[in-house]
């Protein structure tokens, strides 16, 4: 496992996940109570195998980094319109890589994937490590948010971040090193197709609430 290095898993689909664990995620609404929580269990669990099995691919043992940061992002041909750019960017935390992505599919990434049926999504994992620093993961992360509200979100009275993001992290004020972190935040490769804007009724609740 490198250090400083992202690990991409890419078109991840959430009918696939419920249509692996024997559901058809178009007939969701459809379902009784009961089996829409099935339909949750068992899409998540699929969900975490598929990410994991990805990871353990590229030689990345996703399950042991408990200080990691990541990122979550819409698949090609989609992309989220911010104050001054686009971007597939809806999310960036740190943490207990696995346990984070849990928790929010549990909670709230679930029906943020829901509400847009039918739009793939990509994760993208690294293991941040700077000899002399305590909780670099920690700054990593700020950094991210940081440089994400100046590309693409805003940097006035009021900062903007990622759709799923409510705070800017934790500044752990270190000198500035590489910026190896970048990566995923920057828009490289196949330029997407489509973009969206949430309307006055969308109501996307953020998943480190």
């Amino acid at each position: 496992m490198k250090k400083n290095v992202w690990y991409g898993v890419r078109g991840q689909s959430l009918a696939v996940y419920a249509r692996y664990a024997g559901f058809d995620l178009a007939l969701y609404e459809d379902y009784d109570k009961k089996v829409q929580a099935e339909l949750r269990n068992r899409a998540v669990k699929e969900a975490l195998f598929a990410i994991k099995s990805a990871c353990w691919e590229q030689g990345f043992n996703v399950e042991s980094v408990k200080t990691g940061v990541y990122v979550i992002a819409l698949s090609n041909p989609l992309s989220i319109q911010y104050r001054h750019k686009r971007s597939q960017v809806i999310y960036i935390g740190r943490g207990n890589i696995m346990g984070r992505i849990k928790t929010h599919f549990d909670r709230k990434l679930f029906d943020f994937m829901l509400g847009l049926s039918g739009a793939n999504f990509d994760f993208y994992f690294a293991k941040p490590a700077r000899p002399g620093t305590k909780n670099y993961f920690v700054h990593v992360e700020h950094l991210m948010l940081d440089y994400f509200s100046a590309q693409y979100g805003g940097m006035d009275e009021k900062r903007r971040f990622p759709i799923l993001n409510k705070s800017a992290g934790n500044n752990r004020h270190y000198a500035e090193g590489t910026d190896w972190w970048k990566k995923p935040l920057k828009a490289i490769g196949r330029r997407p197709l489509w973009e969206l804007m949430p309307t006055d009724f969308s109501d996307f609740a953020p998943l480190d609430a």
